[in-house]
């Protein structure tokens, strides 16, 4: 049975936005891909944080527009007393109503100030964003929030002061910091209204797609087995809905990520896409002098490390009586034994044993012993080796053997070079992989829009009656869509 989290339900019971995202440009995946410390292309770093990059604008509209979803929009704007019943549009059929509209938007509302609230880090885009459309707090709106926010933190003067002090924050500090996230929180909203009811209809068109394909069962049989999981009754009361309405949010959302996956799985990032890429940007892929190195680890940390189980405790396990004084006999005669065995194993390898059997057999590496990798450890730039390591192994030819046991934190290891590299560019088959990985997301983000942009032209999208006569009896409202008359 899988492990169902509180954060796993929280996500599942949010539409899958992809019109409110974070004020963003596209991905840099060239830029992502550079090879950034000297360890590899798999150690590449990337400048953006929690899918947001450092420009802070908005990425340039995929999707095409929906004119039907602008003109509803002019009238949830003009009329924001519709009543939650009303009916906003029907996507092939399924209406979505004001209740979901307000219900989506208060939820990814508390879901980003949830999220700022851990991650403050999160408003530097939303800021910039309010920047440069020249978005700002009025008086009035200041006014009240630093008042509602220094009540909250001290209902009298005095314990305000304390706050500030056990927080080493000045009056001023704070104020900024509330100014700085009520503005992010206003920028954030305006992206929802701007774009929430084009990921509503976009969600209704997933769902359409789900049904067809026969995801019903299945995501509602997962649905079942959430429901019995211990994190359920909390997020249920958390989502303030009935559990019917909740069911169906979860068992909805399930259908979208499941014809989401399917949709991106029919489209694959290629060998011959991501050797395009690799043929674009091979300047990016470069590597300093690099070894490789196969080794054998024998394992000897006094105490536990991970899942590596401490020579104090394999001795306790067996003998749990074992005086202080006895143990520690134990645990140095123990280490002897072990730094005997590497010396020993070191011994046949300079003899000219093979290597690869040598680390299959007697390797405490776990995941290698299962493997039978033969000790391979891969390429290893020469300017990350500890300088302890690189003094030993920086003289050494390819096929050489290290002349002595290198002790390391979890024991000791036994070294051999197998080749060895100048400063230079990777290989295509170094990196395919990587690339691969980097292109992911980005290629998923691509056919999911093909896709949308694909239905949004075939699919039956109508604004409701209540919509169409607020278009047509209010003059000021010019429609833009041929279904309204005027």
């Amino acid at each position: 049975m899988k492990r169902y989290t509180a954060l796993s339900l929280a996500l599942l019971s949010v539409v899958c936005l992809t019109a409110c995202n974070t004020p963003d440009k596209s991905v840099d995946t060239a830029g992502d891909a550079k090879k950034t410390d000297g360890k590899g292309p798999d150690a590449a770093t990337n400048d953006t944080k929690d899918g947001q990059s450092g420009a802070g604008k908005p990425a340039e509209k995929a999707v095409m527009d929906l004119p039907q979803v602008s003109d509803a929009m002019k009238v949830i704007k003009a009329k924001q007393q519709l009543g939650d019943e009303v009916i906003i549009c029907y996507v092939e059929g399924k209406p979505i109503t004001m209740a979901t509209y307000r219900r989506q938007l208060k939820t990814n509302m508390q879901k980003f100030q949830d999220t700022m609230a851990m991650d403050p880090g999160i408003t530097r885009p939303y800021l910039e964003e309010a920047h440069r459309r020249g978005l700002t707090l009025t008086a009035d709106e200041k006014a009240k929030l630093l008042d509602a926010a220094k009540i909250a933190r001290g209902n009298t003067p005095e314990k305000f002061k304390e706050f500030l002090k056990s927080g080493n924050m000045t009056e001023a500090q704070f104020e900024k910091l509330i100014m700085e996230e009520a503005l992010a929180n206003k920028m954030f909203r305006t992206l929802q209204e701007e774009g929430l009811l084009d990921s509503l209809v976009d969600h209704e068109l997933f769902l359409a797609e789900a049904r067809a394909r026969g995801f019903t069962q299945k995501a509602f049989n997962n649905y079942m087995e959430l429901k019995d999981s211990e994190v359920y009754p909390r997020a249920l009361k958390q989502s303030g809905l009935t559990p019917e309405l909740y069911r169906d949010d979860i068992v909805n959302n399930f259908m979208v990520i499941m014809i989401q996956d399917k949709i991106v799985n029919e489209s694959p990032v290629t060998d011959d896409v991501a050797k395009k890429f690799f043929e674009a940007n091979k300047e990016k892929f470069k590597h300093g002098d690099r070894i490789r190195l196969s080794q054998i680890v024998i394992a000897a940390p006094e105490e536990n490390i991970g899942n590596i189980e401490g020579i104090k405790s394999q001795i306790v396990r067996v003998k749990p009586d074992i005086s202080p004084t006895e143990l520690d006999e134990a645990i140095k005669a123990k280490k002897t034994e072990l730094a005997k065995k590497a010396e020993d194993i070191l011994k046949r390898a300079q003899k000219g044993e093979d290597f690869k059997l040598l680390a299959n057999e007697n390797t405490d590496d776990v995941q290698a012993r299962a493997a039978k990798t033969g000790g391979d450890a891969g390429w290893v730039e020469t300017s990350v080796l500890q300088p302890a390591v690189k003094q030993v192994l920086e003289n050494l030819k390819a096929g050489e053997v290290a002349p002595k046991v290198i002790p390391i934190e979890v024991g000791f290891v036994i070294m051999k070079v197998t080749d060895r590299q100048p400063a230079g560019l990777f290989t295509f088959a170094d990196v395919k992989d990587f690339i691969k990985q980097k292109l992911q997301e980005p290629n998923a983000k691509a056919a999911l829009e093909r896709w949308v942009n694909a239905r949004r032209k075939t699919a039956k999208i109508e604004l409701s009656q209540a919509i169409r006569s607020e278009l047509k009896d209010n003059k000021s409202l010019k429609s833009t869509s041929a279904a309204v008359p005027q």
